[in-house]
This record gives structure tokens, C-alpha cells and sequence, in this order.
């Protein structure tokens, strides 16, 4: 079995020699059997494994998975990143499910931990039967090609080396090697959807349809990925000759629109919706409403979606842009200490310095390194125009909006995000998404800049 997962990690480039790899570790069977995993290979010599756990506050069990966590990595002399959190308190402040307050943690965490580690990657346990399960969800829910890959081995700089096994082989390999594991009673709780396709759905399947149900949902998947990577290396060239990327938003010029095939209209189009707060949360109505305008004939046809989003058509282009939005601009000087009201956007900011003793960051707040912002005037001001941005962690630069891109961020969101800056334009932190690599604090650091945002 573990042979299996090298070649699957071989087929799919998952890991180089010398690569660091935070392992994503609750305590239960799957990620208990991916630590066990990837700890046989750093005796290899193949990789550096730290591991990494987020107690979500959320079941009195919590405290003791944590600790089991802590217990094991410390008996076999692995590192083991841990944090608190209160899912619940921020989900019913937020007004959001606890399944999706919690999935945004752990990344964030994870993320966290990966720029500090130089970028390293981050697996998770994810299985041949979770993708399978995604599958079912995504068709539940409605979807295309797309959401038919379920989950990718690769994701950015999260893989996932054990999509080749099944739960069966997991739970097989645990019992071989004696490694022990946690159970989380909510996993069986029929209130959250996911659970109910993987107690009664997939069963069900399986039992009264077709016995190798996983496998050909995991088969399907794979033909999705495979064909999607396709449409979407055709998209590239299409948007290339279609679209015009400006400050404003997204322009595409109908008549080349319209030559094309009617899937791939529907690819530019989403990607154009993507450019405002990324591409969940867009349905195949939004974009058919798209549709609908550019074949309205004559100009000045406008709609309005979701996301804040405009979209006109004005001389045969389709104007995608932040529908009835005050684009607001702001720039206060920093004083350090001190205190900040931004009063365009409601937000406080705290700024203090202290000495730097290896400490990590606490929930709204981000620590840089004083000494080399030091020769520049501090401001905090709203994005401008040709700011260029290197985010700590990344391997170069980008321009802000971007970033912004990369990060879903919502367009009409974007102006009102404060920017810690020098006065020559050098910018040190998007705050509450991203410090800058240059302000990164390192095993030099004496003193840091601490910034609350409340």
C-alpha cells in the first residue's frame, strides 16, 4: 500500500526531493494514516515533515484531539503547529454555516504556517471515497465539467497523496501498522449533507446499483480534470483575443464573442464573473443572463447579478463592472504607537511596537518587521492605481489587483481594503489578507510592528 502512494505521488509530481510538507492533522483514521505516511518518508530522506492542527472549539472532544495530536508528534520527534479557534462564535456572528467558518479556518491556518515555511505544501487526507462523495454533492447541487472534478490532487500548494486509496485500504493500513487514531462522533451527524451522502447515499449506491460505485465516480473525475484542462487551455487563447482587463473591471468585445462555440462563451463569460469574488457562488442562470444581453439587440442593455456586479452592453462590448459602487479613497498618516480610525470605512486600526520574542501572530493582528519599514514614511491608504505588491511566501510580485484577484476578493470590496505603505509607494501589508515578503519577520528581527485590526 505504501508503494501505491509513492507511485501516485510519482505519477502526479506531488513532492520533490527536499520539499517541506505540513501534514493537515485532526487526529482521526485518514490523517493519522497520511502522518504515519509521510513520517515513513522523511526517514527516507524524501521530504521535511512538520504537522499542523486546528482546534475549531467546537465539541468537548476538541481539547483531547488536540492533545492526542501534540502527544504523538512530540513521541516521534515531529513539529506540530496547533492554534484555537471558535467556529461557532464566528460562524453565528458572521451568519454562516460552522461546516464552512471551519473549512476557512484550517486553510488559513495551513496558509499561515506555509508562508512562515517558506512556502511549504500542505496535505490533507483526502481519499478515494471523499472524492467520490464530492462528486455526488456537486451534481446534488448542480454543477459542469468543472465541479465534476471534485477533488484535485493538486490544488495550488495542497496535495493530496492519498486520493489513490480507498477508506477501506486506510483503515487496512492503520490496523497494519498499529497507528492510533481519534473518532469525531459529528462525522455521523445526518443534519450536514456531506454526511448523509457518505452514511446513506453512496451505501445505498453501492449496495443496490453498482458495487464499484467509488471507483467509477472516481473515474469519472478524472476524465473531467483531464477534458477541463483542455477547454481551459482553449480559454486562455480565447480570452486573450476577447477580453480587456482595466482598473474598472472586465470588457469583452461581443462580436468576438459571438464566433465562438456556445461552451466556450460560457467559459469566458464565468471567467470574466470570476474576476468579483472568484468563481463559487455563479450559476449557470447568471451566465445565461449574460447571454441574454448580448444577444439583445441594439446597445445601452444592462443587467445586475450578484457579487455586486453590473454588466452592460454599450457598442458591442459587454461591460462587466462594480454595479452602483462609491469607489472610496482615503490616506492617514501612522503614527507608532498609535491608533487609526479610518473613518470611510468604519475600521480601527492599532498600531504598537515590541520587542520580538519569536512569537506568532494572534487573530486580527499581523507583526512585520520594524527596522525595515523604518526609513519610510508610513501611511495607510486605499489601493491606487499600478500598485505592485510581493506577498510574503510567494515567489515574486504581482500587481494588487491580482492579488485581489487571487484572493476572491469582491470587487466592490477591494477600494475600501487598508494598505500599510512607505511614502515612495512600497507596500508592507494588505491588511487582513497578506503582509509583504519585505516586511517579513526572520530570525534577525529585533523589534516589531504589531496591527490590530478592530
Amino acid at each position: 500500500m505504501f508503494a501505491r502512494i509513492n507511485k501516485y505521488i510519482e505519477q502526479n509530481n506531488l513532492i520533490k526531493p527536499g520539499d517541506t510538507v505540513i501534514a493537515a492533522v485532526s487526529g482521526g483514521p485518514d490523517s493519522m494514516a497520511l502522518l504515519h505516511m509521510l513520517q515513513r518518508m522523511q526517514g527516507e530522506g524524501r521530504l521535511t515533515l512538520v504537522a499542523a492542527h486546528l482546534n475549531h472549539g467546537l465539541r468537548a472532544e476538541a481539547a483531547d484531539e488536540e492533545e492526542f495530536v501534540k502527544d504523538y508528534c512530540a513521541a516521534a520527534g515531529i513539529t506540530c503547529y496547533t492554534h484555537r479557534v471558535r467556529v461557532g462564535e464566528i460562524a453565528a456572528r458572521e451568519g454562516r454555516s460552522q461546516e464552512e467558518v471551519g473549512r476557512q479556518c484550517r486553510y488559513e491556518f495551513f496558509d499561515t504556517i506555509s508562508r512562515e515555511l517558506n512556502g511549504a505544501l500542505i496535505a490533507t487526507a483526502h481519499h478515494q471515497d471523499d472524492r467520490a462523495e464530492g462528486v455526488l454533492l456537486n451534481l446534488i447541487r448542480g454543477t459542469g465539467i468543472k465541479g465534476l472534478r471534485s477533488i484535485m490532487p493538486v490544488n495550488g500548494l495542497i496535495i493530496r497523496p492519498l486520493l489513490g486509496l480507498t477508506r477501506q485500504e486506510i483503515m487496512l493500513y492503520l490496523q497494519e501498522n498499529n497507528i492510533p487514531y481519534c473518532i469525531d462522533n459529528s462525522n455521523y451527524d445526518r443534519v450536514y449533507l456531506r454526511n448523509r451522502v457518505r452514511l446513506d447515499l453512496l451505501p445505498y449506491l453501492a449496495s443496490e446499483f453498482n458495487p464499484g460505485i467509488v471507483k467509477g465516480l472516481n473515474q469519472l473525475a478524472e476524465l473531467a480534470a483531464a477534458e477541463n484542462d483542455w477547454v481551459e487551455q482553449h480559454c486562455d487563447k480565447c480570452w486573450s483575443y476577447t477580453a480587456q482587463e482595466t482598473d474598472q473591471g472586465i470588457t469583452l468585445r461581443v462580436n468576438r464573442l459571438a464566433e465562438m462555440h456556445l461552451a466556450m462563451q460560457r467559459r469566458v463569460i464565468m471567467r470574466a464573473l470570476a474576476h468579483f469574488g472568484g468563481e463559487s457562488g455563479w450559476s449557470l442562470e447568471d451566465v445565461a443572463y449574460v447571454l441574454s444581453i448580448m444577444d439583445h439587440p441594439g446597445s445601452n442593455k444592462a443587467i445586475r447579478l450578484k457579487k455586486g456586479v453590473m454588466v452592460k452592453k454599450v457598442y458591442g462590448e459587454l461591460r462587466f463592472t462594480a454595479a452602483e459602487t462609491e469607489e472610496i479613497s482615503f490616506g492617514y498618516q501612522v503614527t507608532v504607537p498609535g491608533e487609526l480610525k479610518i473613518k470611510e470605512n468604519g475600521q480601527t486600526l492599532i498600531f504598537q511596537l515590541e520587542d520580538y520574542n519569536g512569537r506568532e501572530a494572534e487573530p486580527d493582528e499581523i507583526i512585520l518587521d520594524y527596522e525595515k519599514m523604518q526609513e519610510e514614511d508610513l501611511l495607510i491608504r486605499s489601493r491606487q492605481p499600478g500598485d505592485y505588491f510581493h506577498p510574503a511566501g510567494a515567489p515574486g510580485g504581482k500587481k494588487l489587483k491580482e492579488f485581489f484577484i487571487d484572493m476572491k476578493l469582491p470587487y466592490d470590496e477591494r477600494s475600501r481594503i487598508p494598505i500599510l505603505a512607505g511614502a515612495s509607494g512600497t507596500i508592507f501589508a494588505v491588511i487582513g489578507h497578506r503582509i509583504a515578503q519585505t516586511a517579513r519577520v526572520g530570525a534577525n528581527t529585533k523589534r516589531i510592528l504589531a496591527v490590530r485590526l478592530r
